[in-house]
């Protein structure tokens, strides 16, 4: 018995070294083609995903009235919110007062007036809202100071005048390590490499 033989096909040819070469070609050009093709709807794929999770700070002060202790009072509000896509890992947050980083609330108001002693604020509220994450649609309450009769002539003094001497600023992350800088007078957002100093 002879051992059976497999034949090796050859592509068809057309026998005319042109045709077969512009056949090659093309297929060449239509591989290259879909290959630029994928590489731009993976590009696309990446963009959407990151607009569907970018964090967008804003920084909102208000000096309307609340309900403290039974009464309607004014109340000097600064919020951060996030109403961007994605959770926003907030890496710095700095209180400016005539483009001087300062390191506290208190040290704020010292500087804007003289008169601004701890005892003479009354009751005021803030937190320290960096490191931390916030997430998509969330507010983080960061100063609540309320005006009594005892602080009155401070807090007209501070929030009437002061209040256009100070800024605040936030180096703040996506989940994808993209960083931003945003100040409250700036409303888009500038790109950083990263939160480090």
């Amino acid at each position: 018995m002879l051992p059976e033989q497999h034949s090796v096909e050859e592509p068809p040819k057309f026998g005319r070294r042109l045709v077969d070469h512009a056949i090659a070609l093309s297929a060449l050009f239509i591989s290259l083609c879909s290959l630029g093709l994928a590489m731009h709807h993976a590009h696309s794929m990446r963009q959407l995903v990151e607009a569907n999770s970018r964090p967008f700070l804003q920084f909102i002060t208000s000096n309307g009235e609340a309900r403290d202790e039974g009464n309607y009072a004014p109340v000097l509000t600064v919020t951060v919110s996030n109403p961007g896509a994605g959770a926003a890992r907030l890496e710095d947050f700095a209180i400016l007062v005539d483009g001087v980083r300062v390191t506290s609330w208190q040290q704020a108001f010292a500087r804007l007036n003289p008169h601004a002693a701890p005892g003479a604020l009354g009751d005021i509220t803030y937190a320290n809202i960096a490191p931390s994450y916030l997430k998509a649609g969330a507010d983080e309450l960061v100063l609540r100071w309320p005006r009594t009769e005892a602080n009155a002539a401070l807090w007209d003094d501070l929030v009437g005048q002061g209040r256009q001497r100070v800024e605040f600023a936030a180096c703040y992350c996506s989940i994808f390590d993209e960083c931003w800088l945003e100040r409250s007078r700036v409303f888009r957002p500038t790109p950083v490499k990263s939160c480090q100093k």
